[in-house]
C-alpha cells in the first residue's frame, strides 16, 4: 500500500486554486481507498471524488460525494478530490 495525504486549503488567491487536488495518476487503473478526515477544526466537510479510468480507447468519469468520517473504494488512472462545502479539509488515500 502507498499512504498518501490530502490537504484542500482555499488560500483566496483565485477560483478553484488549492481547493481541487489531483491525488493520483497511474498508467493502468488501480484500486485506491479515500478517506475523509473532516474540516481542521473539526467542522463537517464534504469531499468530492473525481474518477477517471480508462477501457481501451475511452475515458469513463465516475463523480460523487464522500461525507466526513468516510472512506470509500474506487478504481481509476486518475482521481481528483474536491473541497465542496469548508474552506478546509483533510484526508487520505491509499493504493491497494
Amino acid at each position: 500500500m502507498e499512504p498518501g495525504k490530502i490537504h484542500l486549503l482555499n488560500s483566496g488567491t483565485g477560483p478553484g486554486i488549492g481547493i481541487t487536488q489531483t491525488i493520483a495518476q497511474a498508467v493502468g487503473n488501480r484500486l485506491y481507498r479515500v478517506t475523509n478526515d473532516g474540516g481542521g477544526n473539526g467542522a463537517p466537510g464534504t469531499m468530492r471524488i473525481a474518477s477517471t479510468r480508462t477501457i481501451l480507447w475511452f475515458s469513463i468519469t465516475a463523480i460523487f460525494d464522500l461525507a466526513q468520517g468516510r472512506s470509500v473504494d474506487v478504481i481509476g488512472s486518475t482521481l481528483t478530490v474536491t473541497a465542496i462545502d469548508s474552506l478546509q479539509l483533510f484526508g487520505s488515500y491509499d493504493t491497494i
